[in-house]
């Protein structure tokens, strides 16, 4: 197990629903969630790099087609 702190710019949260969305959808993606800040727009999780890259953390599901929540990588630990 390679374990990995992920910190993501995420666009398109604007409730506290969203945020549960978002993590809802990290968490199904197999990321341990740290933090999840609305008002930053920032989440932080904790991966197992053996099970899914950062890379595609930000392609899951919950930011991609119909979604209206948008991923960016800005630090991998």
């Amino acid at each position: 197990m390679t374990e990995k702190k992920v910190t993501m710019k995420v666009f398109g949260m604007t409730c506290d629903d969203c945020v549960r969305t978002v993590s809802d959808g990290l968490k199904k993606e197999g990321a341990d969630v740290l933090s999840i800040s609305l008002n930053d727009g920032i989440a932080i999780v904790k991966i197992d790099d053996a099970k899914i890259s950062a890379e595609n953390l930000v392609k899951s599901p919950v930011f991609g087609g119909e979604s209206h929540y948008r991923a960016q990588l800005r630090k991998v630990e």
